[in-house]
């Protein structure tokens, strides 16, 4: 069953509507006692679901073969420039780890197919699009930024730059281009806070490993995004129904700071600024608006139980 649109007044951002397959499992789980075959039933049946879905769409199927694909291509190119700056063993490694990470990405993604339904139309889409794919990549340049990290300590700032770039232009671009093409999906509306968190927290650690950052700052970051991960997690769960997954102007200026505070602390480093002025402003945006989102997170959540 397809998921129907709501039309929101225009200052408003959409709820997400009830995802009724996985809904109606819950309720399952639920009536089963939450036991060891409850959950195995359904975990089959969501199995099962996602292969019908994948046979069901071959031009969504395809445009995953595609994607999937090119980034392995990319990866390969990628691992040819490494070694510039890499010996042929941390080479080697490099490819194993980008594939890995690549792969567990697109299985996710392929697993996933059946929440590219778009928000405004209520009909699955026919391929990828852009703006998933951005979102996607951003996730996966994650692995790269724990390497350029490794090449920092090693005196190569060059490929940390490139890559936080490309970070931050993904983030902008995706959903620029969801809105502007009109083709807002539930994967994107549910990934793309997840895929920051990803992105960010392992870019906090990274910085934190070469001392570019302290150590607690990477920790509140990672905290802050899995926070709300995990809070609607057991929402979905214990409630049985879709929780309101939606920008707030709290969480925006909190990802906005850490946004600008790794890449502002990795453009200085690189360049040579002086990270020990500019350090203390960026953190303590961080930490100001980290803690408002910590408190609006609760207290929607309170609202919605």
């Amino acid at each position: 069953m397809r998921d129907s649109p709501r039309r929101p007044p225009a200052s408003e951002e959409p709820d997400l509507p009830p995802n009724i397959f996985i809904v109606g499992l819950l309720h399952q789980l639920r009536a089963g006692g939450y036991t060891f075959t409850a959950w195995r039933v359904f975990w089959r049946d969501s199995w099962v679901r996602s292969l019908q879905i994948i046979q069901e769409q071959p031009e969504l199927r395809a445009s995953w073969q595609r994607f999937a694909l090119s980034g392995v291509t990319g990866i390969v190119l990628a691992t040819v420039l490494a070694l510039r700056f890499l010996s042929l063993s941390e080479s080697l490694l490099f490819l194993l780890t980008s594939l890995a990470w690549w792969a567990v990405l697109m299985t996710d993604l392929a697993l996933h197919l059946g929440l590219m339904v778009n928000l405004e139309s209520g009909e699955l889409e026919r391929e990828i699009g852009w703006p998933n794919r951005l979102t996607e990549l951003r996730a996966f340049s994650s692995v790269w930024v724990a390497w350029g990290a490794h090449w920092v300590s090693a005196g190569t700032y060059l490929p940390l730059l490139v890559v936080f770039g490309a970070a931050a232009l993904s983030d902008l671009l995706d959903g620029w281009l969801a809105r502007r093409w009109h083709r807002p999906t539930r994967w994107g509306r549910l990934y793309d806070p997840f895929m920051d968190g990803v992105f960010f927290s392992t870019a906090s650690i990274a910085l934190a490993v070469v001392d570019i950052i302290p150590d607690w700052l990477a920790v509140l970051v990672t905290v802050r995004y899995a926070f709300p991960v995990v809070g609607a997690i057991a929402f979905l769960i214990v409630r049985r129904r879709t929780p309101r997954v939606r920008h707030t102007p709290w969480g925006r200026a909190s990802s906005a700071a850490i946004a600008l505070m790794v890449f502002g602390s990795a453009a200085a480093t690189v360049f040579h600024l002086p990270v020990g002025v500019i350090g203390p402003i960026l953190f303590s945006a961080v930490l100001v608006t980290t803690v408002g989102a910590f408190v609006n997170i609760l207290l929607r959540g309170i609202e919605q139980a």
